[in-house]
């Protein structure tokens, strides 16, 4: 009696705890789904690919929808883009010094680079994604070496990681799993009916994924940029506007686009969703799609540290905010 009594409490042990593996990560909120803090889209999800892939096997054979573990299905192919892309997700930070996270910076963009040359009939928009960074990794880079500039660098860190958190994921579902992981991401909310028809031919899916990522993804957060009153962000905003534009060849610049009284600089602000996408879409994304394969293999082979050096070496970002006019930047970079 006493044996037959503890082999039922051991099944009944047992059967607790694959219950609770098999809900513990259901219905969890996207804490993190912007990636403004360390890690992934929950602190609750295990960064081991196994662990995700074991639950997720476990819920897909039960038939829960997925829009139950979607962020677990989220945390699996964000886990999977950062295993390509050479990146501890556990430990990225976007509240970390510039400084600290260069190499993070640097890996995201090399992996967009790779992504692009291995697949260049395919995934046309990494190419674009690569070549439009450069100036933003270096926002990144300068405001970080000012101390009332830090929280603005951390931002652009937050909405590198939020866009590779987003479309890195879903490139890394689509080369690993096809449309079918592409339509699961769609059936769980992550991703809407129009950015999953794209995915039919991502060749041509480069203005629809740029629509995603500036319009969607992190134009939330160049709002809250452009509306920090200390340092006035509306400031800072317009001065990356000055001294980072998108170095597309054959694309102008902001100033050049929209010029403020026929002069040098821009009528608008970047942080600006609509102004931005007006730009973005009627002049820089149609002058990358002129370039030929050959014009993109040469810009995104070159050295992302090398070209990231191009737009710091004259300082223009931190030369043209207000409040640092005649200041010596001696030991600044």
């Amino acid at each position: 009696m006493r044996v037959l009594m503890v082999v039922a409490a051991l099944v009944l042990g047992s059967m607790g705890a694959t219950k609770a593996d098999t809900v513990d990560y259901l219905d969890l909120p996207l804490v993190n789904g912007n990636g403004e803090q360390r890690g992934g889209v929950h602190p609750d999800l295990p960064s081991d690919r196994a662990a995700i892939e074991q639950a997720l096997t476990a819920y897909r054979a039960k038939g829960i929808a997925p829009a139950r573990f979607r962020a677990l299905l989220w945390q699996y192919w964000i886990v999977r883009a950062a295993e390509d892309a050479g990146v501890n997700l556990s430990e990225w930070d976007p509240q970390r010094s510039a400084a600290s996270n260069r190499a993070v910076i640097f890996a995201v963009y090399d992996f967009y680079a790779k992504l692009y040359l291995t697949h260049p009939d395919t995934l046309r928009w990494m190419g674009f994604a690569n070549i439009g960074a450069p100036a933003f990794a270096a926002g990144m880079l300068d405001l970080g070496t000012v101390p009332e500039l830090r929280w603005f660098s951390s931002m652009l860190m937050s909405m590198q990681k939020h866009i590779f958190m987003d479309l890195g994921a879903m490139h890394a579902a689509y080369l690993h799993g096809g449309m079918k992981a592409v339509e699961e991401l769609r059936d769980a909310g992550i991703i809407d009916a129009d950015t999953t028809a794209a995915w039919a031919d991502p060749a041509q899916a480069v203005m629809e994924f740029s629509s995603r990522e500036q319009n969607l993804v992190i134009a939330d957060q160049f709002d809250r940029m452009r509306s920090r009153l200390l340092p006035p962000g509306e400031m800072v905003t317009y001065a990356i506007t000055v001294a980072g534009p998108m170095p597309v060849p054959g694309g102008k610049t902001p100033a050049q686009y929209r010029p403020l009284f026929g002069g040098p600089l821009p009528a608008f602000n970047y942080a600006d969703r609509v102004a931005r996408w007006d730009f973005l879409s009627n002049d820089t994304v149609p002058a990358y799609e002129r370039l030929g394969k050959d014009a993109v293999h040469r810009i995104v082979q070159r050295p992302f540290a090398e070209r990231v050096a191009d737009y710091r070496a004259t300082g223009r970002l931190l030369d043209l905010l207000p409040f640092r006019s005649g200041e010596s930047r001696t030991g600044v970079r």
